[in-house]
This record gives structure tokens, sequence and C-alpha cells, in this order.
């Protein structure tokens, strides 16, 4: 059974972490509804159709975001059959963020059929590229895996996510390593990924810093000047909350239409030659990141911080 309401990752949410940058380094983060509607009277109309005529020119990056407006009904009536058509050209171009968000739909039955083996196809295909939030969503999946084998799977993946300033992969990555769980115990490597993510107001990341403080008091590297700045980093700045509007996002369809303009990928000369999509990275446009989950099993208890290490 199709659903036709819109849920989980919407245009909003999609703009927005590239709005606000996910590197661990900045303090900002934005505060998006998930009912925010970016596009209303005609807002976006310019910068959508110019995004729908890159898309046909072989944007898989443009397909993507065209294919949620028409999914959400954000800026442009509601139509599912053009949704579909649109993140199925930016998959099939192996577009990493339409592969990503094509499984996601495949997952919950939204705009296609619910098939959990399709689902799975596209988000393997999106981990072969190193998108980072398919990286950090298959490593969910083998975490909560009954087999060790399966689950020692997830760290590496977890660990290339984490390389790109993936938060929820920094946060996971660092509980597995305070824990020792799947992982040798690693206290100085967990506590500088919590101190990254302490100075982004991280969930409970400065909690999770004191607590790996207090295991390391006493030792060496608690003497030593790097000991000293991990601990400084339990005071760091506090989060500064950015209120995310429409016009911010409507100023991000606008950099992604020049950016791909800019690139000349996708001028006339280049339809059937380079059209195997341009990443996110690349582009500098959304790229789409699921929140962390809780699992069922205690390596999920572990994840999500509800049990303390060893």
């Amino acid at each position: 059974m199709l659903r036709t309401s819109f849920p989980g990752l919407t245009l909003a949410i999609l703009l927005a972490v590239s709005a606000i940058s996910l590197s661990a380094g900045s303090a900002a983060h934005a505060q998006v509804s998930e009912n925010l509607t970016i596009c209303e009277s005609g807002d976006c109309e310019r910068q959508l159709a110019e995004l729908e005529r890159l898309a046909r020119k072989g944007s898989g990056d443009a397909a993507a975001v065209v294919a949620l407006a028409y999914a959400s009904g954000d800026g442009v009536e509601q139509d599912t059959e053009k949704a579909q058509q649109f993140m199925e050209q930016g998959a099939n171009r192996r577009n990493p963020l339409a592969m990503y968000v094509i499984s996601d739909w495949y997952q919950r039955g939204f705009v296609v059929e619910q098939n959990a083996e399709q689902s799975q196809r596209w988000l393997d295909r999106a981990v072969k590229t190193g998108y980072a939030p398919a990286l950090y969503l298959k490593a969910t999946q083998l975490l909560a895996s009954n087999t060790v084998t399966e689950q020692q799977q997830a760290v590496p993946l977890l660990e290339q996510a984490a390389e790109t300033g993936l938060l929820t992969a920094m946060y996971a990555l660092a509980r597995l390593q305070q824990t020792g769980t799947l992982v040798e115990q690693d206290l100085i490597a967990a506590g500088t990924l919590f101190a990254r993510l302490a100075r982004s107001g991280y969930g409970d990341a400065r909690q999770q810093l004191q607590q790996v403080n207090q295991q390391l008091a006493g030792t060496e590297f608690a003497a030593s000047d790097d000991g000293q700045l991990l601990r400084q980093a339990e005071q760091a700045m506090e989060r500064i909350t950015v209120t995310a509007d429409a016009s911010l996002y409507r100023s991000q369809l606008d950099r992604l239409v020049n950016q791909l303009d800019a690139s000349g990928s996708f001028d006339n000369r280049s339809i059937g030659s380079r059209i195997r999509g341009v990443g996110c990275a690349d582009t500098g446009s959304p790229c789409a990141v699921l929140s962390p989950g809780r699992g069922q099993s205690s390596l999920g208890d572990v994840l999500s911080g509800n049990r303390g290490g060893n």
C-alpha cells in the first residue's frame, strides 16, 4: 500500500543540512520543523523549474531535489508519479543522495510500493559510493544483527562515516571505543570524538566526555597537555541554535542551481556523456541524514548512551 503523506525526509530537512554545516567543528545547528514549507505562492517556481531542467539534462542532485518537491507538494502540486520518475532517474545515474532517499521510500512504502529487498539494494549501492548517511544507516543495521561477525562489519563503516564529520557516526563510534564494544577500548580516541561533539552541542556528548575524563584520571595521559585539553573541552561553548526559516532554504535552492550551472556538466553539449551523477560533496547540494534510533539489543543501549562503559 502506498503512502501519500510525506514522512521522514522532507525538502526542508534535505536542504537544512547543506545550509548549516554538519562538520563537528561547527557549534551551530539548524532547528528544522518537519512540517516547514519552503515554497509558497510560487516562491520557488523559478528555482524548481531550473532544477527540473538540470535534472532532465543529467543532474542526479537536481533530480533528487525535484523528486522530493513533487513528493511533498512543496512548491509544486504533489505528483507522486513524477516524484518516482525523478528519484529513479537520479538513482539510476548512481547519485548517492537519490539512491539513499529511494531506499528510504521503499522501506517506508512511500511513493513506491513497500519493498524491503529493493530498499536494501539501493542502500547497499549508496554505501558503495561512500555516502556517509548510507554508511551510518548500514552500520546500524549490522549492529542490530544477532551475530558478532556482522556486528563487527559495522565498525569500518562507522569509521568511514565519522571521518566525513557525520555527527551520528562520530557518536556511535565514540561509544564503541569508550565501552570496548566490538573494538579494543580506546578512551583517548573516544574522548577526542566526544570533545568535538561537545563543541557542536551534540546530545549528551559533554556528559560522556566527563565520564571518559573520569576514567582517564590518574593516567599518564591525564597529566599531559592533551589530557588537560580534553578536560577543558568539558567547558565547551554552549550550543547555538539557529531557527531555520523558509527563506534560508530558498537561498539554498539558488545556490544549488548556480553550482550545477557553473559546473558545465549539464549544458546542451554534455547530454548523454557526463551523466553518471554528481555527488553531494562535489556540488554542495543537500545531503539527508537520519537521526540515530534506539536499538533493541544491548548494542543499541550502548550506542544510545543508556549504559555506561567498562
